[in-house]
């Protein structure tokens, strides 16, 4: 694997790279195998390089809700690193993939480098807007429409996520998200493939659907 291929690194001499080499080691993960646990303390930075990753929470009643899916290539709860805080959530693999964990106190020293802070950056931006649009749309849409919205900016995270953790993350009842994807059916724009509900027609939504 060629570390000066990946965006972390573009911008750092072949010198560098190496003496990153030194403070990385490569994971080959199982499915359901965990990559760090709630309120662990972050010493390594996660880097996704193939396979797909959840950040869970588990409910009094035993059961996952999914925070956020994560697919190649990507960094994983970077800010609990910057923070120096205890991860919020557990992590673990969706399907078998490759994580690189790198020791974050001896990676702090590339940080100067212009490009690895754009990208840390670009990274940390492209979350926070993921969950600013969550609590714009749970502030201003109707139940309807936030759906629909979901589903048009996130059909693939939509064809994989479980219903109580779309349900959590737009913050409405389970029951009345199925409801609401009844209808959906509907108008054509998702479908049951086997166990899982996936987009069938994304265009659809914006004809019916306005935000």
């Amino acid at each position: 694997m060629e570390l000066s291929s990946l965006f972390l690194f573009r911008g750092l001499s072949p010198e560098e790279i190496k003496e990153i080499e030194k403070i990385t080691i490569v994971k080959n993960l199982k499915k359901d195998e965990i990559v760090f646990y709630e309120k662990e303390n972050p010493a390594y930075l996660h880097l996704l390089i193939s396979g797909s990753a959840r950040v869970y929470k588990v409910d009094n009643k035993g059961n996952e809700l999914i925070i956020h899916k994560f697919f190649p290539v990507s960094l994983i709860a970077e800010l609990a690193n910057f923070e120096n805080m205890p991860y919020p959530a557990n992590c673990a693999m969706d399907e078998d993939g490759v994580i690189l964990k790198i020791e974050f106190e001896k990676f702090k020293k590339f940080m100067k480098s212009g490009d690895v802070c754009f990208s840390i950056m670009s990274s940390l931006l492209k979350k926070m807007k993921f969950l600013d649009g969550i609590i714009q749309d749970n502030l201003i849409l109707d139940t309807e429409t936030k759906i629909a919205k979901f589903i048009y900016d996130n059909d693939e995270m939509f064809g994989e996520l479980k219903q109580h953790s779309i349900a959590m993350l737009l913050n409405i009842k389970p029951e009345t998200l199925s409801r609401k994807l009844k209808k959906f059916k509907e108008y054509g724009i998702i479908e049951n493939i086997g166990s899982k509900l996936v987009v069938k027609n994304k265009e659809k939504i914006k004809e019916i659907f306005k935000w």
